[in-house]
C-alpha cells in the first residue's frame, strides 16, 4: 500500500465518529522491541478507523437491439424502443437530464466476408441508455420495475448496474484520519502502561490510502449503497 507521510501533532485531538476499530495485536510488541534505534527506541503502532456512508451516484446501462432487413426500419425500431426506455425511466421518478444515450453499433450481415450464410435480418443495431443521478431511490424503483419495460415491448439485453459511489471522500477525510492516529495513540499508551514505558515524542507518522469498501462481503462494492470508509494510520512512537 502506497503511503504519503504526514504531520501529527503531539496531541491527538478526540473526534466523535460512528465507528472505531483497534488494532492492537502481537504485531504491536514485536514492532516495538525490533524498532529500537540507536538514537533513540521507537514503538510503532498502527490505528484504524472506520466511517459508515452512502453512496451519492447512482450510474445504470440498460441496453436493448434493434433488428431489421432495412436500415432505415432498424432505426425507426431502434428509436422506439429508446423512447419507451427513456419514458419508463421518468415515470420511476429520473429526470431527463439524468439519462443520456449510450454508444450505439450498427451491425450489416452482408457486410460480414465471413458469413456466406446469412440467415435472419441483415440489420442490427445495438445501443441503450445511461443514468447517472443521484436519485438513488429512483433508480432502485426503476429496477424493481423493469418488467414494465418488457409490456412495453422492449427487451433489455444487458443491465449494468446499478452501480453506486461515494464521491465525497475529502469531506470525511480529515475526519478518518483524525480518528485513525487517535485509535493508534490509545493502542501505544496502552502498551506503554503494559510495559513500564513513557511515551515521549513522534519520530514518524504514515497514512495509508483511504479503502472504500462494501457494508455487505456477499456483494461487490460497487454494488451496494451502503459502504464502510476505512483507513490506517501507522505512528512511530519515541519511547524511554
Amino acid at each position: 500500500m502506497d503511503k504519503e507521510k504526514i504531520n501529527m501533532p503531539k496531541t491527538i485531538l478526540s473526534v466523535s465518529i460512528a465507528s472505531c476499530a483497534l488494532i492492537a495485536s502481537a504485531f504491536l510488541m514485536a514492532g516495538a522491541v525490533q524498532g529500537f534505534k540507536t538514537e533513540g527506541r521507537i514503538l510503532t503502532v498502527r490505528g484504524a478507523a472506520e466511517i459508515p456512508v452512502m453512496a451519492d451516484i447512482a450510474t445504470w446501462t440498460l441496453s436493448f437491439v434493434a433488428t431489421a432487413d432495412t436500415l432505415s426500419t432498424a432505426q425507426s425500431s431502434f428509436k422506439v424502443q429508446e423512447a419507451a426506455v427513456r419514458s419508463f425511466l421518468k415515470s420511476m421518478g429520473l429526470s431527463e437530464e439524468d439519462i443520456t444515450a449510450a454508444p450505439l453499433s450498427v451491425n450489416d450481415a452482408e457486410a460480414d466476408r465471413y458469413n456466406d450464410r446469412r440467415t435472419g435480418p441483415r440489420f442490427t443495431i445495438s445501443g441503450g441508455v445511461v443514468v447517472r443521478t443521484d436519485n438513488l431511490e429512483a433508480v432502485a424503483k426503476a429496477k424493481n420495475n423493469l418488467q414494465k419495460v418488457l409490456e412495453s415491448g422492449v427487451v433489455v439485453t444487458n443491465s449494468w448496474g446499478p452501480n453506486y459511489a461515494f464521491t465525497r471522500l475529502n469531506d470525511k477525510k480529515p475526519e478518518l484520519v483524525s480518528e485513525s492516529a487517535r485509535a493508534a495513540r490509545t493502542a501505544a499508551d496502552q502498551f506503554a502502561k503494559d510495559s513500564g514505558v513513557k511515551i515521549t515524542g513522534i519520530a514518524k507518522a504514515y497514512q495509508g490510502n483511504v479503502q472504500i469498501l462494501g457494508r455487505d462481503d456477499f456483494a461487490g462494492e460497487s454494488e451496494q449503497k451502503h459502504k464502510i470508509l476505512r483507513v490506517v494510520t501507522t505512528i512511530d512512537y519515541v519511547i524511554k
